[in-house]
């Protein structure tokens, strides 16, 4: 019997050693002048003065980006808080760099705070 086990065994082996190949990495280079960091840029509010700070950006589970978490408020640090709006109530100028918020600023102040590990009341603009 126990050549019948090693010729099993044997048999067993190829099919169990093969498994599909491994595509390779590939590199792709983008031009520094097509993209920036996004964190820490500075938001103007609808009348182009500083409205905060994009600290944070949400995504969803299938990577899709949801919504930004921008530091709001305050003066030198003090009387700082964060809120969430959708991704789709920015606009970026790529003209001169700018994002603005298109939301009014006293809706900006009556939306909850963002805390994260909370589920997140996200502020939006109306759709254009």
């Amino acid at each position: 019997m126990k050549p019948v086990i090693a010729v099993l065994l044997l048999l067993a082996a190829p099919a169990a050693a093969q498994e599909a190949p491994v595509a390779p990495v590939v590199q792709q280079p983008v031009e520094p002048n097509i993209v920036t960091p996004i964190l820490g840029r500075q938001v103007l509010d609808q009348t182009g003065k500083a409205g905060g700070r994009i600290v944070d950006v949400l995504v969803d589970e299938y990577g899709q980006t949801r919504a930004a978490v921008i530091d709001v408020g305050g003066f030198m640090g003090l009387g700082q808080r964060r809120i969430a709006t959708a991704w789709r109530s920015l606009r970026f100028n790529p003209a001169n760099g700018e994002i603005t918020l298109l939301i009014p600023a006293d809706q900006i102040g009556a939306v909850p705070e963002y805390k994260p590990g909370t589920a997140p009341v996200v502020l939006a603009s109306p759709p254009p």
